[in-house]
């Protein structure tokens, strides 16, 4: 890097210190600053989203960015709003609506940062013109395009840029080439290659941060994580072995289709969580039981099902219920169930879908987190939890995560337990420890 580059680099990060930034975030700052390429592996809760737009900050005030665009679910957009009305106020920030011709146009507009949704850009990139070119474009929950081979992985990769920056804590979800995706993006030469990537962590790593919740906020509050073991009622049993013994003889049947085994597991998965013909449901029991002193202790409860139909059937069977919040609703709906979740006075439970409130959402007024059933991968249950157990929590967290004994639930236990090793292996282990504050300071600013 040249002198003159140098002190620039040193210049703008100098910009962004003036902003209550943590140490941690002020390196995470330089270090997207810094690089063209980055993948900003946070855990969940440290504030990937405020340092990417410190980061954006502080390279327009220095000149060298004009167009940014930034590539989010659309669950997320208010939240980004909402981020860089506190972070960069000065920012010009347009979010991309109306129909196809209306965004085309809205690309081209000269504003420093475009909020646009996945959905947008597969619908839009391959019309986008050819002459159309962002300084960055910034894909956030970027584990959205970790099949290489969709449709969306393609359109985010049609995008005309100079740099590329992908913001997710859950990198690898289910396996190896998730991450592999991530990075056809970012580097679309680094993994080039097909097959195994036996060094692989050694071959991002200098694409990427990460730092783990517990290491960088050794204050935060702590992390209570609780699994409770259930029996099926009767009812539930019987109704339960019936599929069961159905879905075994499926199992040796060649011809059987995956999409009717899938959905014999779903079916399994649904009877764990209540028998809708006799209404039996020992996880009902034991959350009422849970309730009950959350109640009377005047806690907030975070309750997660991956089904909205479980969600419904559990809404009016919770006093305390405030509200479903669900990929169903409009943004505004979304918006308004949130808010008044947050402004309840005393205990309330707010039901999320596990894929629409999983991610993106600040809820630390929820000390209380339950996952009434279990999904395919543990960084999605991950990031349910880093909902409430974040930066501005003020109580510990208890995590309760039902699970029903000799059932289909026990072996996803199993392979959620594998995963996570494997996550570890790959995501885990690039891990750094945060600098002292000095330390970071005297890094960025030393001359060069």
């Amino acid at each position: 890097m040249s002198g003159r580059s140098a002190h620039q680099l040193r210049s703008r990060l100098l910009w962004a210190f003036h902003m209550e930034l943590r140490p941690y975030q002020r390196a995470g700052v330089a270090f997207l600053a810094a690089n063209d390429t980055a993948l900003l592996a946070d855990e969940m809760g440290l504030g990937k989203t405020i340092q990417a737009i410190s980061a954006i900050a502080a390279l327009a005030n220095a000149g060298e960015i004009s167009r940014v665009l930034i590539v989010t679910p659309a669950s997320l957009q208010t939240n980004w709003k909402a981020e860089c009305e506190r972070w960069a106020p000065d920012v010009p920030l347009m979010q991309v609506n109306g129909d196809q011709e209306d965004r085309l146009a809205s690309y081209n507009l000269p504003v420093l940062i475009q909020l646009a949704t996945y959905d947008q850009v597969r619908m839009d990139s391959v019309k986008m013109s050819a002459a159309l070119h962002f300084d960055l474009v910034i894909l956030d929950e970027a584990q959205r395009i970790k099949n290489a081979d969709s449709l969306t992985a393609l359109s985010c990769r049609l995008l005309g840029r100079k740099k590329s920056w992908a913001l997710t804590g859950t990198p690898l979800e289910n396996r190896v080439s998730d991450i592999v995706g991530v990075f056809r993006f970012l580097n679309p030469d680094l993994l080039r290659s097909q097959g195994a990537y036996p060094h692989l962590s050694e071959t991002i790593k200098p694409y990427v941060l990460r730092r783990r919740l517990l290491d960088v906020i050794p204050d935060l509050p702590d992390l209570i994580d609780q699994t409770v073991p259930l029996e099926l009622a009767r009812a539930q049993r019987l109704a339960y072995q019936e599929v069961e013994f159905g879905a075994g003889e499926l199992a040796v049947d060649t011809t059987a289709s995956p999409a009717v085994l899938l959905a014999l597991i779903t079916r399994l998965k649904q009877i764990c969580n209540y028998d809708e013909i006799s209404g039996e449901s020992v996880k009902l029991e034991a959350l009422q039981t849970i309730l009950e002193e959350c109640t009377g202790r005047g806690k907030k409860v975070l309750l997660f099902s991956q089904y909205v139909e479980t969600l419904e059937w559990l809404s009016p069977r919770i006093t305390t219920s405030v509200g479903i919040y669900h990929g169903g609703l409009s943004a505004a709906e979304k918006d308004a169930t949130i808010e008044h979740f947050k402004a309840a006075e005393g205990s309330a439970v707010l039901l999320m879908s596990l894929k629409a409130g999983g991610v993106g959402l600040n809820l630390q007024e929820a000390s209380v987190v339950i996952l009434f059933d279990r999904w395919w991968n543990p960084a999605a249950e991950s990031q349910a939890v880093a909902r409430a157990h974040r930066m501005g929590q003020k109580e510990p967290v208890l995590v309760y995560r039902f699970l029903v004994r000799d059932s289909i639930e026990e072996r996803i236990q199993n392979l959620l337990d594998d995963k996570t090793l494997l996550f570890d292996e790959h995501v885990n282990s690039l891990a750094v420890a945060p600098p002292q504050q000095g330390t970071v300071l005297r890094t960025i600013l030393a001359p060069r």
